[in-house]
């Protein structure tokens, strides 16, 4: 039985977070991190060119020496990564960052460290994140690919979608209990279908559409007549979010 790790999605806006290591590894960590808003300190006397290019252009601290302890990078750190090819650095690495108390991963050896990163899907605003615990970073992988299938790029677009009717509905119901009626009631709504095939396209058409029927109706029956609206839509040959379906809903507000 291996170790149980407390799954938890962690806000890195600029924070800094060190890499010790300049190569394949650490390049994908590191513009993990940038995706994330982190700010990031690479240690490698070699580094990739794109680790290269990102130092050139300031978007990360780059230092090209070797790793040595006691260095500044290490204790402003809030997270620290050992990505070298050296068993014996990255473990040195870690005996610091113990001493430091920081948080700390090694590509070499993710259970030795004081956490894991999972392979991650991300859709936007979604993040679905899949770990083995160390056990098997391949079937971590393989999951991941399972997974971009499971969820599509629509969810991006989809979501954004969610959370402006979730906002709209949040300010126009203050019954807790009708609210969140009406949220389930949304879910039902064959609206990630429409957005899949149409790739996304016209969800600003589709937002404005649906907020003025739910501004006229804000309660469950409202959502549930609006989700039969829609779904007349979907099956109506060229349907789509666009200035010609808006102009037929207003002369035919149902």
């Amino acid at each position: 039985m291996g170790k149980a790790y407390y799954p938890v999605l962690l806000d890195l806006q600029n924070r800094i977070c060190v890499i010790v290591g300049g190569g394949q590894v650490a390049e994908r960590k590191a513009a993990s991190l940038l995706e994330a808003g982190a700010m990031v300190k690479i240690i490698a006397p070699e580094v990739t060119p794109r680790i290269e290019a990102w130092g050139e252009e300031e978007r990360i601290g780059l230092r090209r020496e070797r790793y040595s302890p006691g260095m500044t990078e290490l204790r402003e750190a809030q997270l620290i990564f050992a990505a070298t090819d050296h068993a014996g650095v990255n473990a040195q690495v870690k005996r610091e960052a113990e001493e430091l108390g920081t948080l700390f991963n090694s590509a070499d050896d993710q259970e030795s460290g004081g956490f894991i990163v999972p392979a991650v899907v991300r859709r936007g605003r979604l993040t679905v994140a899949v770990s083995t615990s160390g056990a098997s970073p391949a079937l971590a992988a393989a999951l991941k690919r399972r997974l971009e299938a499971v969820f599509p790029a629509a969810y991006e677009p989809y979501l954004e979608l969610l959370h402006d009717l979730r906002t709209s509905i949040q300010e126009w119901v203050p019954d807790t209990r009708i609210r969140q009626e009406m949220f389930r009631g949304i879910l039902a709504w064959p609206l990630l279908e429409v957005l899949e095939r149409e790739h996304g396209e016209a969800a600003a058409g589709w937002k404005s559409l649906l907020l003025e029927r739910l501004r006229r109706d804000p309660s469950p029956a409202g959502v549930e007549r609006t989700g039969e609206w829609l779904l007349e839509q979907v099956r109506q040959p060229g349907s789509g979010g666009d200035s010609g379906h808006r102009s037929d809903y207003r002369s035919n507000p149902g």
